[in-house]
């Protein structure tokens, strides 16, 4: 320690100490944008419940308080009740925040690519402001009731990703049950800590808002992701190909909408297919809305399941599924790809048009 000690009080050292926070911030997040971003694998799950358990680890440490009654206790004993100087728990409190910088890093990603609506969409820009936040929360994280408080938030997040790819499976109990283990956890944090029953006044209110959240379909589906969306006719189910229009430069960059031609009497169908983990079983639905030309707003007009739309995880192109309507008037339509009952995964807006288009169709299918 006294050779690192020696080395942090150099100069040269301490200007880089000052960028180190942005060079690990901007390291992590590309990481996990190129690992986490496209495809979990075992190990990421792994790496993440290890930065869990080193940042659960370092609260705990930070939480102690010396006691009399401890004093004549075996080794292990005082060893975990000792009080840190202050030196070490500026240690501590920067593997907290390496710790929470990761979680988020992860986290935002996985969450966006997860999210499918505007509610969604907020709570990842709350973890991404809490993302950036951290670098400059150091400090703050040397105050029990600071660290307890994220550790809550970002406990419950990580569960509810965390635990569909341990039982397989998800829903309502699923995410109760993170926010139970996560809160539980904090409160033996806080028994361990001594501190006034204030302290666990933020993470219950976390916890609150965030089961209000999920209530009301504001937590992104993960660990589900949309991967491909087509809107089309004369589909073809063993290959799940169909005729789309094709599309020109400005709807395929997204600044008009995309569109389908029709003749009288046609169906129109729109797929999307959904990655899952390996073994994960879960129910989805489509959400059709049409677009009131009065009002100028979006009606829903049907909500399509079946025991068919059911996602089977493990093909990396995502579970493959599709809904019809027949006698479809012309307008603009949205068509939500939705985890049943529950939040959005995907969305996709077009325009139903009688005639040709000016630039012909084109055989498309989902991967």
């Amino acid at each position: 320690m006294e050779l690192i000690n020696k080395l942090r009080q150099k100069a040269a050292v301490q200007k880089m100490e000052k960028f180190f926070p942005a060079i690990a911030f901007l390291g992590g997040f590309s990481w996990d944008s190129l690992t986490i971003g496209s495809k979990v694998y075992d190990s990421d799950l792994i790496f993440l419940s290890f930065y869990f358990l080193l940042a659960l680890v370092s609260i705990y440490f930070i939480a102690t308080r010396t006691s009399a009654e401890v004093s004549e206790a075996p080794f292990l004993q005082k060893f975990l009740s000792r009080e840190w100087l202050p030196e070490w728990i500026d240690r501590l409190t920067w593997v907290v925040q390496f710790c929470y910088g990761n979680l988020y890093s992860a986290l935002v990603i996985c969450y966006f690519k997860s999210s499918g609506s505007i509610a969604s969409f907020v709570i990842v820009l709350l973890l991404a402001s809490l993302l950036v936040g951290n670098e400059f929360l150091k400090e703050k994280y040397e105050k029990f009731g600071v660290s307890l408080a994220f550790f809550c938030l970002l406990g419950t997040m990580f569960f509810n990703f965390l635990i569909p790819h341990l039982v397989h499976g998800m829903g309502t109990f699923w995410f109760f049950f993170s926010t139970l283990l996560s809160v539980g956890i904090c409160y033996l944090l806080w028994l361990k800590s001594a501190r006034s029953r204030r302290t666990m006044i933020a993470p219950v209110a976390i916890s609150l808002a965030l089961s209000i959240a999920y209530i009301a379909n504001w937590i992104a589906p993960v660990p589900l992701v949309l991967k491909q969306q087509i809107v089309c006719k004369n589909f073809d189910r063993e290959t799940y190909s169909c005729d789309a229009d094709r599309l020109d430069f400005w709807q395929r960059s997204g600044f008009k909408t995309a569109s389908i031609h029709k003749d009288e009497g046609e169906e129109i169908y729109f797929m999307s297919s959904v990655y899952a983990p390996a073994e994960l079983k879960a129910p989805i639905e489509f959400r059709w809305y049409y677009m009131d030309p009065v009002a100028k707003k979006f009606v829903i007009t049907d909500k399509i399941t079946s025991q068919r739309m059911v996602i089977k995880g493990g093909r990396d192109h995502g579970y493959r599924s599709y809904s019809k309507k027949k006698n479809i008037p012309t307008g603009t339509y949205r068509v939500e790809t939705a985890y049943k009952d529950g939040a959005v995964i995907g969305a996709e807006i077009f325009k139903v048009v009688e005639g040709m288009p000016k630039q012909g169709f084109v055989r498309d299918s989902l991967r």
